[in-house]
């Protein structure tokens, strides 16, 4: 296979690559974002608002609930709904590149 195809083959897959890295990215400045205030007003210490970063639990609800004063975003919740889906972009970009690396490897 010539360069100029491979190039053209692992195109798509740095795309998704970088998508995956760019919704990794936004999750986490979003949490910062919403959690800063949930710390700065509810006195939470991060190890605390960690596990919020994976999944929303009846207590990161709570402490954001409990936020009166917002940021200038306007910004009032987090959902790791985003954080998973560029992990899972990740991982597939991950596997994929795998894949074309070895396409002979499973035979």
């Amino acid at each position: 296979m010539s360069e100029n195809a491979s190039v053209r083959k692992l195109f798509p897959l740095r795309w998704l690559e970088a998508a995956g890295i760019a919704l990794t990215l936004v999750a986490l400045v979003w949490w910062a974002i919403v959690y800063a205030q949930v710390m700065s007003n509810t006195g939470f210490p991060v190890e605390r608002t960690l596990p919020c970063l994976l999944q929303t639990s009846d207590r990161c609800s709570l402490a954001m609930s409990l936020c009166k004063s917002w940021h200038f975003l306007g910004i009032k919740r987090y959902s790791p709904e985003l954080l998973w889906a560029g992990a899972i972009v990740s991982s597939l970009a991950l596997l994929l590149g795998s894949f074309m690396q070895n396409p002979g490897q499973g035979k």
